[in-house]
């Protein structure tokens, strides 16, 4: 038996950047650390991780850093996952007007949902990409996208990095 097998274990989904959910896993919430307990869950940093809230919402936590555990002793095999806070989806929220950029690679828009700015033109590109629109539409979304990635201004905030989403 784990020392840990005690601990409150809730439902949690992961939510990846193309915005495909995942799980649910087991987890245990414990201040400024989530811990998944399964070690086949497929969790890693930008993702978000959804934990439904007794009024229906959920709370939203983007992964910063997310490590893995093997088994040790009685200790079973786990993540240790760190976040900031992210507030509720989107969907459930207000529409804020607020657009922040911090540092290098992220964006926030509104109260605290900090993005990882480059997954999210990556999820953008393959949204265009399986749209179903006629190719020529396809072809002119990525190319503003492309133009937008690659203005010098925003490369000087994003990083050489903004340029591979395209390729």
């Amino acid at each position: 038996m784990s020392p840990f097998d005690s601990f409150p274990k809730e439902d949690a989904r992961v939510e990846k950047p193309d915005g495909s959910v995942v799980g649910p896993y087991k987890a245990t919430f414990a201040g400024g650390t989530i811990v998944i307990w399964d070690e086949k869950a497929d969790v890693e940093e930008g993702d978000a991780i959804l934990r439904a809230l007794p009024n229906g919402k959920d709370e939203r936590s983007i992964v910063t850093e997310a490590k893995f555990f093997q088994k040790m002793h009685s200790i079973k095999a786990h993540y240790q996952i760190k976040f900031s806070k992210g507030g509720v989806a989107n969907m459930q929220k207000a529409p804020s007007h607020n657009i922040t950029i911090n540092g290098a690679q992220s964006v926030q828009i509104g109260d605290h949902n900090t993005q990882n700015i480059i997954n999210s033109f990556q999820a953008l590109k393959n949204k265009i990409e399986t749209s179903g629109a006629p190719e020529e539409e396809i072809e002119e979304a990525k190319s503003m996208l492309s133009k937008l990635i690659s203005h010098p201004l925003v490369t000087s905030i994003l990083g050489a990095a903004a340029g591979a989403v395209i390729g």
